[in-house]
């Protein structure tokens, strides 16, 4: 059986347990100063692991955001090279898809000829020799 008593012994309160096997003298100020001590400590550890993992989620969400930054910048160059390439190949598309017939009206218009008899050259050659650049050629004097 638990016993408690409370004095006052000159200015100090004093509270008195008996709990059966030992009686115990507890000075009500110091303990009242002690709990006021540990829930400041208390507070302070909360302050400061609360303090510590909002420090450790900025880090974190500071390092997915570069990371992320990275990523669309890598993305954008990709994305520059495949819209250069595109334009190449559609470049490409067009040329190719120009008809002749197109082409050749449009150099008649432009007053393209076809060469006459006497703009073209005829000349035989001995096989191992070749013309020689900037001289004359058969059939010229």
């Amino acid at each position: 059986m638990k016993a408690i008593s409370e004095y006052t012994i000159g200015n100090t309160a004093v509270r008195i347990v008996d709990n059966g096997r030992k009686i115990r003298v507890i000075n009500v100020e110091q303990q009242k100063k002690r709990k006021s001590f540990r829930m400041t400590a208390l507070a302070i550890f909360a302050a400061a692991v609360l303090s510590l993992s909002s420090c450790l989620w900025m880090v974190r969400y500071q390092s997915t955001s570069t990371m992320l930054d990275r990523q669309v910048f890598r993305l954008k160059n990709e994305v520059e090279m495949m819209e250069r390439e595109n334009k190449v190949l559609e470049k490409k598309l067009e040329d190719e898809s120009i008809p002749y017939d197109r082409i050749y009206k449009k150099a008649l218009e432009m007053g393209m000829d076809f060469p006459k008899n006497k703009h073209v050259m005829y000349y035989t050659y001995k096989k191992g020799t070749a013309i020689k650049l900037f001289q004359s050629h058969p059939g010229e004097d």
